[in-house]
């Protein structure tokens, strides 16, 4: 097909075949998708690559973040909507790949800009916080009581980043032994995935899901600096969930291989 000639319906028909999947992510699906078609639309007519709208938005990630990190009221608000638009490019580079053609090397790099967004845009917040000079709303008076300094959101923000990465690095990591052990694949959380509580975290706060709304939101209300602290606690209770799964699961694997030996 003539890039020329794609349409906007074209483009909506193809997610909707590749991406099913995607609908338990409410606002990437319904809201984030249909405003990518129209954005995919001219890329597409003037030949940019997925690679190049893969650059364009991790670049206008990295831009948010650096408001994000200047901290006050603006900036986090400015910050948190560019993240929202750089969210929506990434569903624009996936448009273009399922037109021209997905490569190895554009879906590596688009796998690794998701992840650093998602642990610079924690660890900008906490600087951000811990910078902010107008007063932090809902924490103030609690912080206050217990004797803390502002700059403990900088190690909030760290906390959460590494949690995220840690989070990620580990399911790869195991993905990785089970593909050279020759066993099924195991996911440790997909049993969880049926849990009405857990699909509902996944859309506030999976990087599919409206994490990126959901930093929008709490700029606006200058409850940021609680924000942080819920995602930081979550990604934290999601690493120790995954590491005790991943090492019963390990040990399980253990005592079969032992007892097949035993026979």
């Amino acid at each position: 097909m003539h890039m020329s000639k794609v349409t906007i319906k074209e483009i909506k028909e193809k997610y909707l075949v590749a991406k099913e999947k995607e609908k338990k992510f409410k606002w990437t699906y319904y809201v984030r998708r249909p405003a990518s078609y129209y954005m995919a639309w001219p890329f597409l007519r003037l030949g940019v690559s997925a690679t190049s709208v893969t650059m364009l938005w991790l670049a206008l990630a990295v831009g948010a973040c650096i408001f994000l990190a200047s901290g006050g009221y603006a900036n986090m608000m400015i910050g948190s909507v560019l993240l929202e638009i750089a969210i929506i490019l990434d569903c624009v580079d996936g448009h273009i790949a399922r037109f021209r053609g997905p490569k190895i090397s554009g879906d590596v790099l688009d796998t690794w800009a998701g992840e650093i967004l998602l642990v610079l845009s924690m660890l900008s917040i906490g600087i951000g916080l811990s910078n902010n000079n107008t007063g932090l709303l809902i924490t103030s008076s609690v912080m206050n009581t217990l004797h803390l300094d502002k700059q403990m959101f900088l190690f909030v923000g760290m906390f959460a980043a590494l949690a995220s990465l840690s989070s990620w690095t580990i399911r790869v990591h195991w993905r990785t032994i089970t593909m050279k052990l020759s066993v099924a694949s195991f996911e440790p959380d997909h049993d969880l995935r049926g849990s009405k509580k857990i699909l509902i975290a996944d859309n506030l706060f999976h990087y599919s899901g409206a994490l990126t709304m959901l930093m929008v939101v709490s700029s606006l209300l200058s409850v940021m600096d609680l924000m942080l602290i819920v995602i930081a606690a979550v990604y934290g209770f999601y690493l120790v969930t995954i590491m005790a799964r991943i090492i019963k699961k390990a040990r399980a694997l253990d005592s079969s291989h032992k007892d097949s030996i035993d026979e």
